[in-house]
């Protein structure tokens, strides 16, 4: 068994995949009813089954639980890459347009599928429709009040987000809630815990028929207490087990125990659900009381209810994480698409139920018909009407091209790279391969290629908007490319391996203005399993003199060198450094460039962009020029100059620069301190023509053209 992998995503990808594709089947079972009335759903069938009652009853216990729970996890880990104003603009874009959008183009279609399988039910006469309570705020919904309410729990937890970084600057009270997480997962009780706000909430309804669950909100802009607190407990539950660094774990070690008490739980359900089907009115008066003889009360159907949905929850995704960690492209691609199926389904099931409704055939054929149909149409309009369009964007966050297959990493668990490989033709230690990414029609990399080598220090040069960024944030994991390949120490940069052997230092970054260094370096250090030992990284970095000042009262340069111990204290195997140099006197540059070269010598591989092109001359191995998304040029420095045919020309002399300046050849002049510089494409001839215009010219030198000559020819052609 392969160890669980914390921040690779592939299993609960899969997981909300699979809770949204399980809503597809339960509406797509709804016909079926046993007891149901005809009005109750858009048709009912005349080969009803209690198996797909029981079925459906039980699939609808746990499925919103689990899909909330994994987009509480999902919300955290967005809003820690994208910060809260990101975050708005991202589920915004991605949760409320397409809830607008949905509900006007399908709520007329799911009205007239209603009515006219109402209307066939009722022998072609349509009877008289009850009037819609007028109620203020009541608003149907559709299926895709899930949107809204997820709408509504990113308020409510960017509010108390906010709140606890106002109140909790400590951070004690969120460190004792990732503590009471682990503690909880640590043994099979944390389903119980969970369990009991659920209970709480469906034993205030005054009105419960147990059948419904937690009730739908589809009906209602207002808020609805009962489904806030049993989804938000599911999301909010979701968002913490992302902030601690065991719970995953713990879900896949107990995955068993959690869905073997979830299925006993839904199991008694169903006993007593035979007995009776609905709660009495109003709250119990002994919430304890939890069993009539071996039927459950309206307490105990409450609490058995939020054991099953837990239970189930946390039992599938512990087997997810378990067993279906590796990459799937298969899986992939179910999971891309389960979103739009979700969202268009239910025209497309209820048009079926309706058609199917009243064939002489029986439910174990009809329903296979109905699910089957449904998934070929949905899933054809979205590969070919979806994916590859601005709706595939806008739902998936990126596009493919009809011609792109889901990216395929190395087999999964792919083993790191052993220290060390990379050099001399074998394996990079990181690469992008035909990678091409676009962010609206803007191509900011077209079909890149670029290696980085253990032990070697890699300058990636670039103006301002190159795409020097957008490859970087390729390697570390943070955007997905929109095709080609990318690797990092032999696997995905989302592999919590690979991870463990990178180490970054943006330019744009701010710590804990609280800490101080050493406590930023500690504190580091524990994600590591083999970190360098403190004092050395306070002394590699050179930030022993003012350690243990608080970081927020350091000078920019200090900061710059409290940061370079943070990416280095994990001894990476590959760095990322972006403009380290900024704000450096030079003394403390020479100093960091010394522990750069100390990391190269141990066998790191450096990524380093920068402006100050110096420095990528006095350290890089090797040069890698992109300019408008385009790989312009790479090799060594000395290849960089080579590309370029230009000399540096100096000399003490007594000519003008106006005359020399004239000459084939000279491509620039200037006189500076006495002395005459000039920039030749044809040195030799120049040389040879000064030594004969002015014998007593003194202090010749003749140099190559630099890395900065070398650089602005390239990117000025390439422009």
């Amino acid at each position: 068994m392969n160890p669980v992998d914390p921040q690779r995503l592939h299993a609960l990808d899969a997981v909300r995949g699979f809770a949204l594709m399980l809503g597809v089947a339960f509406h797509a079972a709804l016909s079926f009813m046993p007891g149901w009335p005809p009005g109750l759903w858009a048709m009912a069938d005349n080969s009803p089954s209690p198996l797909l009652g029981d079925a459906a009853f039980v699939a609808h216990i746990f499925r919103m639980t689990l899909f909330f729970f994994i987009a509480g996890f999902f919300a955290r880990l967005l809003h820690g890459k994208l910060g809260a104003a990101g975050f708005c603009r991202n589920r915004l874009l991605r949760i409320a347009v397409p809830m607008v959008a949905g509900w006007v183009l399908l709520y007329p279609l799911i009205s007239s599928i209603w009515i006219a399988g109402i209307t066939k039910a009722f022998g072609g006469n349509l009877p008289p429709m009850p009037e819609a309570p007028r109620v203020f705020g009541a608003f149907p919904l559709t299926h895709l009040w899930f949107l809204y309410q997820l709408l509504q729990l990113y308020a409510i937890a960017l509010l108390l987000s906010a709140l606890a970084a106002r109140i909790d600057r400590s951070r004690k009270l969120r460190d004792a809630a990732d503590r009471l997480v682990s503690a909880a997962l640590g043994f099979p009780m944390a389903v119980l815990l969970l369990a009991v706000p659920v209970a709480l909430a469906l034993m205030a309804l005054p009105t419960w028929y147990y059948w419904s669950g937690i009730p739908t909100p589809d009906q209602s802009l207002i808020p609805q207490p009962v489904p806030l607190v049993g989804y938000g407990v599911a999301f909010g539950f979701g968002w913490l087990v992302h902030r601690s660094s065991t719970a995953l774990a713990s879900l896949a070690r107990y995955w068993l125990p959690n869905l073997l008490a979830g299925a006993v739980a839904a199991a008694w359900l169903l006993l007593s659900l035979r007995v009776s089907p609905m709660a009495p009115p109003g709250f119990p008066a002994d919430p304890l009381d939890l069993v009539d003889g071996t039927t459950l009360t309206k307490s105990g159907f409450a609490l058995m209810h939020g054991v099953a949905a837990w239970g189930l929850a946390m039992g599938i995704t512990g087997a997810a994480l378990r067993f279906l960690s590796g990459h799937s492209p298969v899986r992939r691609y179910i999971a891309d698409a389960s979103y739009w199926v979700y969202l268009a389904h239910l025209p497309v099931v209820a048009a079926l139920q309706v058609w199917v409704g009243q064939w002489p055939l029986h439910w174990s054929l009809k329903y296979p018909f109905i699910l089957v149909v449904s998934l070929v149409v949905l899933f054809a309009s979205y590969h070919w009407l979806v994916r590859p369009t601005p709706v595939g964007q806008l739902l998936n966050g990126r596009r493919y091209r009809r011609t792109d297959r889901t990216p395929k990493p190395p087999a999964s668990p792919s083993p790191a790279l052993p220290p060390g490989a990379g050099r001399g033709g074998s394996a990079p230690v990181a690469s992008l391969r035909g990678i091409t990414k676009t962010f609206g029609g803007i191509t900011a990399l077209d079909s890149i290629d670029i290696q980085a080598h253990s032990g070697e220090l890699l300058a990636l040069l670039g103006p301002n908007g190159a795409g020097k960024s957008t490859a970087i944030s390729l390697w570390l994991g943070l955007i997905e490319a929109d095709g080609g390949d990318v690797a990092l120490l032999g696997g995905m940069p989302q592999e919590a391996a690979r991870r463990q052997g990178l180490g970054v230092m943006m330019q744009d970054v701010e710590l804990p203005r609280e800490l101080s260094p050493r406590e930023l370096v500690r504190l580091a250090s524990s994600y590591y399993a083999d970190p360098l030992p403190l004092e050395e990284t306070l002394r590699r970095a050179g930030v022993t003199a003012f350690a243990d000042r608080a970081y927020g009262k350091l000078s920019g340069g200090q900061k710059r060198l409290a940061q370079f111990a943070v990416a280095i204290c994990g001894q990476p195997r590959v760095l990322f450094l972006d403009e380290p140099s900024v704000g450096l006197d030079v003394q403390a540059r020479e100093a960091l460039w010394a522990s750069i070269r100390e990391l190269l010598a141990a066998g790191c591989a450096v990524v380093l962009t920068t402006h100050y092109l110096e420095e990528a001359e006095a350290l890089a191995d090797r040069v890698a020029v992109i300019a408008r998304g385009h790989l312009i040029a790479t090799g060594s420095v000395d290849d960089m100059r080579a590309l370029v045919a230009r000399r540096r020309i100096s000399c003490e002399s007594r000519l003008s620069v106006a005359e020399v300046g004239t000459w084939p050849g000279v491509l620039d002049a200037r006189l500076e301190r006495d002395r005459l510089h000039l920039t030749a494409s044809d040195a030799e001839t120049v040389v040879r023509r000064l030594l004969a215009e002015d014998p007593s010219l003194s202090r010749l030198e003749v140099r190559e053209a630099g890395l900065n000559e070398a650089f602005n020819e390239l990117t000025r052609e390439a422009a």
